[in-house]
């Protein structure tokens, strides 16, 4: 019984040992690893571009009701954003992203597209403004 008790004691410390010294271990190994990472690198997966506005997509159906047109209608221009700075507006609806008509999109996928682009990147917009279609050149920056 004595034996037992030893054996049993003895394998409590053991896995207490084990318990504790393995998470540490493990977490020095991944912050090791992301030190031999480049910074951009981390840089671009933990914080991607954004383009600083807030839209609502317009359909087929509401741009033909309302007399305008499809796409991604700005509800709101963050203040010293990328968009603010290359001059977007309130009430602008972006129709294209880089040549790529955004009609049929839903709003995720446009978020993805922007998301897609490397931060410091020029993206052209062509947006729908008072019934003039115009181009914008907009630098992306990090959120």
């Amino acid at each position: 019984m004595k034996k037992l008790l030893i054996i049993l004691f003895f394998l409590i410390i053991v896995i207490f040992i084990v318990a504790i010294y393995f998470p540490k271990n493990l977490k020095n190994n991944s912050n090791q690893q992301l030190a031999n990472v480049p910074a951009d690198k981390i840089s671009q997966t933990s914080f991607p571009p954004i383009l600083g506005i807030h839209y609502k997509m317009i359909d087929s159906q509401t741009a033909t009701q309302n007399k305008l047109v499809e796409g991604a209608y700005i509800t709101q221009v963050i203040k010293d954003s990328p968009a603010d700075k290359a001059n977007l507006q309130e009430e602008d609806i972006i129709t294209e992203i880089d040549g790529r008509e955004i009609s049929k999109l839903d709003k995720q996928s446009i978020y993805n597209l922007i998301s897609a682009l490397k931060p410091g990147s020029q993206v052209n917009l062509l947006i729908w403004r008072n019934n003039i279609i115009k181009s914008f050149l907009v630098n992306l920056k990090y959120k």
